[in-house]
Parts: structure tokens; sequence; C-alpha cells
């Protein structure tokens, strides 16, 4: 009890803070909130980066799927031979002899980076199918690009370089991969 007295003793006495005490009290306060203010924008702004990362591979491995399963199966193509570069295929999944891979935009125009998509002519009329579905890219502004399609036929071996880009054209993640036809190719013959 003779304590509580000579506290509350103390603190009837005491002024109180001065304005300078005050202030400085204040400042340091704002410092705190502001410093914990960036940190916060830091940390989401990481954290969304990680995620369009993580997204831009996942992406990446799933075009690599498909494409492989593309060119797996082909059973026809044509392509330049001074280059390599493949320019039609039979497409095993869409029955088509025309075929060939691009980019396009949401519009389906074609584009350098955009959603990769099979070419097809069907009853003379172009027809565009995406590989894969054109959510998976946009919601997380991704694009996708295929530097090349390349044809060895000293190896049989179509050479494929992928790459994911962000919504401000940064590289995100990318692929080069090779695929080992399994059929027999007719090569550079017409239909």
């Amino acid at each position: 009890m003779r304590m509580m007295n000579k506290i509350r003793k103390k603190l009837s006495t005491g002024r109180g803070f001065s304005l300078g005490e005050l202030l400085a009290a204040t400042i340091i306060l704002l410092l705190a909130s502001q410093v914990m203010a960036e940190g916060v924008t830091f940390a989401v702004r990481m954290y969304n980066e990680s995620l369009t990362r993580s997204h831009a591979r996942q992406l990446c491995s799933t075009l690599t799927a498909s494409i492989e399963t593309e060119l797996r199966y082909a059973t026809s193509i044509t392509y330049d031979e001074s280059t390599g570069v493949l320019q039609t295929y039979f497409s095993p999944n869409y029955g088509q002899s025309q075929s060939s891979f691009l980019t396009i935009d949401s519009d389906e125009q074609e584009t350098t980076s955009g959603e990769i998509a099979i070419k097809a002519t069907e009853q003379d009329q172009t027809v565009y199918r995406r590989l894969i579905s054109e959510s998976s890219y946009s919601s997380f502004g991704l694009k996708a690009e295929i530097d090349a399609i390349q044809y060895k036929r000293d190896e049989n071996v179509f050479s494929v370089a992928l790459v994911i880009l962000n919504r401000d054209n940064k590289k995100q993640a990318e692929n080069t991969f090779q695929v080992i036809p399994v059929n027999t190719l007719v090569i550079n013959q017409n239909s």
C-alpha cells in the first residue's frame, strides 16, 4: 500500500510531456509507420512477381507438353531446307495437313507474342486453334513466343525454343527442347 501511495504522489507532481517531447514521439511514430508501409508494399510486389514467375513456369510446362504432342505424332511436314524452319505439318489432334504454329492476340490476329495457336486450313478457310485456354495467359498478363521450330533431317528431330513473357515483355520462363517424331515423316511433299 505504501508503494501505491508513493507512485500516486510522484504522478500527481509530474508535469507531463513537453511540446518538444510530444513532437519527437510523433515524428518517430510517423517514420516507423512509413517504414512499415514501404515494407508491406515491397512484400506485396515481391509476392505478385513470385506468383507471376510461378504461373509462367507452369504455362511454359503446359505449352511444352502440347507442342511435343503435336510434333511427336506428325506424319507429314514441309520445312525450309536451307534454314530448317518448320512451315507446315499434319496435325494429329485436328486432322489438318496444312497446320502451322503461330502466336495470336485475343482477337485472333497474328502477332509476334501472344497465345500459341495452330493455324489450320479447313475447307479453304483459316481456323486458329489455341493449344490451351486463353485464360491461362490473361490471369497474369502473360504472353508466349516461339522463336522457331526447326527440323533437323539428319537427326530426325524437331528443335523448339519457347519463351514466356510478362506484360512488360520481360522474360519469365523459357524452354528449349527437342521432339523425336514417332511416325515416319513424309517430307516436303504437297498433298
